[in-house]
């Protein structure tokens, strides 16, 4: 019987202790899944805001418009500065009157003569914000600079705080299906103590009988790998109207298929690595 039929062999014999292995490795895949689109998720759309325009410089009134374009140019040429905009009082006022249009009283108190004109500075990453800031503060003809750095910081912190809980999550998940997998292999080889210290005395090799329990720790890791991703896929599609409500204009779905084909494809490599070495530890183990 070759190695592959042993294992499947095994995993009927003993098929609730199988199925201990296939479901904690099938939530570990799951989790591990779903916190890799959620990774992915929060880094675009922290790529997202640090393409917006987050820091807003505006002009002395009496500025002229020679002195308005110089200093977009100057912005322009710094290897940190993504893209500038300059808002002139005509457009101030225009922006004004669509956001007051309710409210006549307003519009006609308000003329383009007492809007400032401002300048719009994104950047290329995040942490050059605070530089386009503190430029911009040192301009004599900006009078005033809006920079939202709390929002920032929170959202800086909320990235690197879901990627850290999620490898955790991960890590820990990932052990406790190796434990799982090693003690319930264990015990099958302490099982089959007698007939494998026969085929020793016959001179079967490491290999012919460590094989068996290696197949049957890849199974594990590739069926729970196949289901936890079909049931992440699942909770996608079951989400997608809610998380396209939530984002607004951040597009993230559809998300392309060979983001699927690459995070099926490691997840699967490492759950079989996963739990083929489980198998072969649970064997060496026993046969000391």
């Amino acid at each position: 019987m070759n190695p592959l039929s042993s294992a499947l062999t095994n995993i009927r014999r003993s098929p609730f202790q199988s199925l201990t292995a296939i479901v904690i490795t099938t939530v570990t895949l799951f989790v591990a899944y779903a916190f890799s689109l959620m990774i992915l998720g929060t880094q675009q759309i922290l790529n997202y805001f640090e393409t917006r325009p987050q820091v807003i410089g505006f002009f002395e009134l009496n500025t002229s418009t020679s002195e308005i374009n110089q200093v977009g140019e100057s912005m322009q040429q710094k290897s940190y500065v993504k893209d500038v905009r300059l808002i002139t009082q005509e457009q101030a006022l225009v922006t004004y009157r669509e956001e007051n249009k309710d409210d006549p009283l307003l519009l006609e108190l308000v003329t383009a003569d007492i809007l400032p004109a401002s300048v719009e500075v994104s950047a290329d990453e995040v942490s050059s914000l605070v530089q386009i800031k503190n430029d911009l503060e040192a301009l004599d003809e900006i009078e005033e600079v809006v920079f939202q750095q709390d929002i920032i910081d929170s959202l800086t912190n909320w990235t690197t705080s879901v990627r850290r809980v999620g490898v955790a999550v991960v890590v820990v998940l990932g052990l406790t299906s190796f434990l799982i997998i090693t003690a319930l292999v264990s015990m099958k080889v302490t099982h089959r103590k007698k007939t494998i210290q026969i085929m020793k005395i016959l001179g079967a090799g490491n290999w012919f009988v460590i094989a068996p329990f290696f197949f049957e720790g890849v199974i594990y890791g590739l069926v729970g790998s196949l289901i936890g991703w079909i049931g992440m896929y699942i909770s996608l599609l079951y989400l997608t109207p809610w998380l396209r409500d939530f984002l607004g204009a951040i597009s993230l779905l559809p998300i392309p298929w060979e983001i699927f084909a690459i995070q099926l494809s490691i997840g699967t490599l490492l759950a079989i690595l996963l739990g083929g070495f489980a198998g072969v530890t649970a064997v060496k183990r026993m046969m000391k």
